[in-house]
């Protein structure tokens, strides 16, 4: 009985900190931001009128604002999870190779994500408009001083290009360490029967990374759809809203518009929307992965 009780206390002693961290910062908030979504609110004062589901009515109906950031949103997720995860693990397959400039290789693609998104959005705000300008001049290529961020047509190219900069360093290290767990017995195996390299990539790699592809896959997904401090920084949902997410049209419409009950009805949806989404990739992949 005694040691039963122990190992409970030991097990609370090391749960119990994450367990109500957990509780106060994300579940906590998340009841009260639903709680908050059926009210007339603007965030400040003590009255607030509710309204019940008036503010998803609207969001459905007669919000063009928002239909345009979803579809952004969806435009920027669709090429952002496919490239990064492209790139990420051609660069995990570089890296694994014995190669002595390896480590450096390591250290350059990861250094971006060690930034402040914010930091990078405000630097490559300034290379677009300035830095490329310059380069252009100096190397006589045109394409550099293509001005990405004047257009509304490619301005969602700038935040795309400035997403992958700092989100493929992070899925390489999962992918690079997908690829070391992997036992050279089944590369041997292979060879044997005469794979090549482009077959034992995609007859024994890949099956075997489908763990690490579901853990990216599931990151870049939510990620693409909580895009907010590149946003923010390089173009503040501009040229008009062209390109505005669906995370900082939350952050207008709450904090700039003063309406936080309509505010928090959109982050609802969009966590509702990133759920769905997530559970079915998931639930997809895993019925890919292999025992190994």
């Amino acid at each position: 009985m005694k040691r039963t009780r122990k190992n409970q206390w030991n097990y609370w002693i090391f749960v119990g900190p994450v367990f109500f961290s957990f509780l106060l910062f994300y579940f906590v908030p998340i009841i009260l931001g639903l709680r908050y979504s059926f009210y007339d609110w603007n965030g400040i004062s003590n009255s607030r009128t509710f309204v019940g589901i008036k503010n998803y009515i609207q969001l459905i109906t007669g919000d063009p604002n928002y239909i345009l950031s979803l579809k952004f949103t969806l435009k920027f997720a669709l090429f952002y999870v496919i490239f990064t995860n492209i790139l990420a693990m051609l660069m995990a397959l570089w890296a694994n190779c014995a190669l002595k400039s390896s480590v450096w290789v390591k250290v350059s693609f990861f250094l971006p994500n060690v930034l402040s998104a914010v930091i990078c959005g405000m630097l490559w705000k300034f290379i677009f408009n300035q830095a490329g300008t310059k380069l252009a001049d100096l190397t006589g290529i045109s394409f550099f001083g293509v001005k990405l961020l004047a257009s509304p047509d490619t301005a969602w190219i700038a935040v795309l290009i400035v997403s992958l900069w700092t989100g493929i360093g992070y899925n390489m290290i999962i992918y690079l360490a997908g690829l070391v767990s992997i036992d050279k017995m089944y590369y041997e195996s292979a060879a044997i029967d005469g794979a090549g390299k482009i077959k034992m990539f995609f007859s024994v790699t890949l099956p075997l990374m489908m763990p690490s592809i579901t853990i990216t896959l599931f990151n870049t997904i939510a990620g693409a759809f909580r895009m907010f401090d590149v946003n923010l920084s390089l173009t503040g949902g501009g040229p008009g809203r062209s390109t505005q997410g669906m995370a900082l049209d939350v952050y207008t419409t709450a904090f700039k518009e003063n309406r936080m009950g309509y505010g928090q009805a959109k982050a609802v949806v969009l966590l509702i929307v990133v759920i769905i989404i997530a559970l079915l990739q998931v639930r997809f992949t895993r019925k890919k992965e292999v025992e190994m």
